[in-house]
């Protein structure tokens, strides 16, 4: 090889590696420059909204100039979890459609019917030094893509009023005996209102009761007025007439102590009535489901029995099974039938709800809020006691 061949060899390769290390340089630069632009978990990466409060409602929520059709066109969508900052604050905050976080926590609410966004703390309303801030800037991140979106669609999902669409008049109803821990069979049963018809079920739970023949009735969701403005089916009528409902309307709130004196007000009178029973609100989902994980857990019942009635519900009226969609359920669960049972035992980690006695750890509760031994044994015994 000449001379002149030798040295353009080496011009070449050298201006091969100049090259090479001019591009490894400028990845290194672009990676650099992306990891600088994101957080490690996601956050200031992907889609950003800025808006303003525009104001309060009644409730303490902040409206704010951004509407859901601006979360959308943003690429939000419901049920991710978001990176709010607000009046130096930077917040993690879940995006739903409805209020479906527990009593405080932050929340974006897109509720059908509302103008724009609100931003709130569930039940509560904002704090103090988060009120007052009517045209106060909002910049909204993603912070982790479908991060509720389990809780998005176990608590947003609908069901239908007609009859055809469910394999059964029971589970259409959504009508059933309770039979958790030492309740006595047939003794206790739970369903949707057999007196309020507006959702096409009282007939169906009035045949049922009928069936059963059940004699007093719990009515968690109307006041006299209300049952007088019915049109009853005529075995709930029945029922009505004989002096055996128990009306105690409550709000679906098993934290509040309203909710709390006027429950345990009636379990005090429901023994002196004759079984069997049946506890009822409106659809016999939450408030039932409340009241019934109460006597159910008094009753001597575990963890596992209490989740497998409180999610027979969401079966009969959604075709929803631990089996088929586990994170829906799980999310059912851990907020609402959770943040129901830590209350009443007494705990604040739901971790620790597999181990709990539940049969004492409900009797303390009910006798640190005003029923007394007595009382207490009479409604065990009226539950789990056959005639």
């Amino acid at each position: 090889m000449t001379k002149n061949q030798l040295e353009h060899r080496y011009h070449s390769t050298s201006l091969l590696d100049g090259c090479r290390s001019a591009l490894l340089l400028l990845l290194v630069g672009l990676l650099t420059l992306t990891s600088s632009c994101s957080d490690d978990d996601g956050t200031n990466s992907g889609p950003m909204l800025e808006g303003k409060i525009v104001s309060y409602n009644e409730y303490g929520g902040a409206m704010l100039s951004i509407t859901e059709e601006d979360m959308t066109n943003a690429g939000f969508t419901l049920g991710d979890v978001l990176s709010v900052t607000i009046a130096g604050k930077e917040l993690a905050v879940p995006y739903y459609d409805g209020y479906y976080s527990v009593t405080g926590d932050y929340l974006f609410v897109a509720y059908p019917g509302y103008p724009s966004v609100c931003f709130t703390a569930n039940n509560i309303g904002l704090p103090e030094e988060l009120s007052g801030l009517e045209g106060e800037t909002i910049v909204v991140r993603m912070k982790e893509k479908g991060g509720k979106i389990d809780v998005q669609k176990a608590l947003s999902m609908k069901y239908t009023n007609i009859r055809e669409n469910y394999p059964s008049d029971e589970v259409f109803a959504n009508a059933r005996a309770v039979n958790a821990g030492n309740i006595a069979s047939g003794r206790l049963h739970r369903t949707s209102s057999p007196f309020n018809n507006s959702i096409n079920r009282a007939y169906y739970v009035s045949e049922y009761l009928e069936r059963q023949k059940v004699k007093t009735v719990l009515n968690l969701a109307d006041t006299e007025e209300n049952m007088l403005s019915y049109d009853m089916p005529p075995y709930s009528r029945t029922l009505w007439e004989s002096g055996h409902v128990i009306l105690r309307q409550l709000k679906a709130d098993p934290t509040a102590d309203d909710f709390n004196n006027r429950l345990i007000d009636a379990l005090k009178e429901l023994p002196s009535h004759p079984a069997p029973y049946v506890v009822h609100c409106m659809e016999g989902k939450d408030r039932t489901g409340y009241v019934c994980a109460l006597l159910e857990g008094l009753c001597g019942a575990t963890y596992e029995e209490i989740v497998a009635d409180y999610l027979k519900t969401y079966e009969n009226y959604y075709e929803i099974t631990p089996e088929k969609d586990p994170g829906v359920c799980d999310a059912l669960v851990s907020l609402r039938l959770n943040m129901c049972l830590t209350y009443y035992a007494g705990v604040d980690d739901e971790s620790l709800l597999k181990d709990i006695d539940y049969e004492k750890a409900f009797s303390a509760f009910l006798l640190s809020h005003g029923m007394s031994r007595q009382q207490l044994d009479a409604l065990v015994q009226a539950l789990t006691v056959s005639d």
